[in-house]
């Protein structure tokens, strides 16, 4: 059941503001949340967080966000031997804003030197391969080595690097904004437009399963062609940062766990919202059985995964 996460790592400092922001004003913080971040490497946590066997394939420098990475990232499970070979690259990192209030971030990231960076392949296949759009050609490489593996794509933004890992992919879960990028137009309210959006969608890669997340308003999906609305799971939100890359990483462990396409898409919400109510985004990923208790309060069980 093995898990390999491709894309971004990154180190993030996120400091709590409970208001708006103002431009020519100044703020005195008094705290900070410093943890490993970004969309590949908190699903790789999350994955080897709750045992199962992850790995994590992105650059990260020789320098000290990458050792602090590293360190970090290896507690949680994760192994590093795939790393992507790119010779004197920076460790990506990113200033965070978290408005405590609205539960709402602003996201400032410094991203590693694009430099070409080589791909090292292990023997046996994964079973998953969860890609964030970041590492495009290690991801096609990837799914090309390894077709018999589950692609997930966590489409964020409807960039070229996301289309292409998207049209390798045989699950997309997507957020609003990618959705609504792609259609070129607002998503739509009612059942008949949201279910063309989804259609849409799944023209990427014909064949493919599709998802679209809406945050506190939950998730949209296809069930035998027929529309679902999936509500979200209440939480008192004080951080959204990482919510959406840590429901990728719960999505993909139950895809390795033999789950059904709504019942990973049901441990992914909750996994989330719980992760809202915590600062950071690495830092927040709740235990296995936190997760699995707090289905049951909810009705929504979910067998096989003690």
């Amino acid at each position: 059941m093995s898990i390999f996460c491709v894309g971004q790592a990154a180190y993030d400092i996120t400091a709590r503001v409970d208001e708006d922001i103002i431009p020519d004003q100044k703020y005195r913080l008094t705290t900070h949340t410093e943890c490993p971040g970004a969309p590949a490497l908190n699903g790789a946590c999350v994955c080897g967080k709750w045992g199962a066997p992850s790995y994590l394939v992105a650059r990260i420098g020789e320098d000290a966000y990458g050792a602090m990475i590293k360190e970090q990232v290896r507690g949680c499970g994760v192994n590093l031997d795939y790393l992507l070979d790119a010779p004197g690259v920076s460790t990506s990192f990113s200033f965070i804003v978290a408005n405590g209030k609205t539960g709402t971030r602003t996201i400032f990231n410094f991203p590693s030197q694009p430099v070409e960076a080589s791909v090292r392949f292990p023997e046996e296949v994964p079973d998953v391969i969860l890609c964030d759009g970041h590492e495009p050609e290690a991801t096609i490489a990837f799914a090309e080595k390894f077709p018999q593996a589950a692609v997930v794509v966590d489409a964020g933004t409807c960039r070229e690097s996301t289309m292409q890992a998207a049209r390798v992919s045989d699950y997309i879960v997507s957020s609003r904004a990618f959705a609504e990028q792609y259609t070129g137009k607002p998503l739509p309210k009612d059942d008949e437009g949201i279910t063309e959006t989804l259609h849409a969608l799944e023209e990427i890669n014909p064949g493919c399963k599709v998802a679209v997340t809406l945050g506190s308003e939950g998730l949209v999906y296809l069930e035998g062609g027929k529309l679902v609305r999936m509500p979200a799971f209440p939480a008192d939100t004080i951080d959204s940062t990482g919510a959406g890359d840590i429901f990728h990483g719960a999505f993909a462990y139950g895809l390795s766990r033999g789950l059904s396409f709504a019942d990973c898409l049901t441990v992914g919400s909750m996994t989330a919202s719980i992760s809202t109510t915590k600062m950071g985004s690495q830092r927040s990923i709740p235990e296995l059985d936190e997760v699995l208790d707090a289905l049951e309060k909810h009705g929504c069980p979910i067998a096989g995964l003690r």
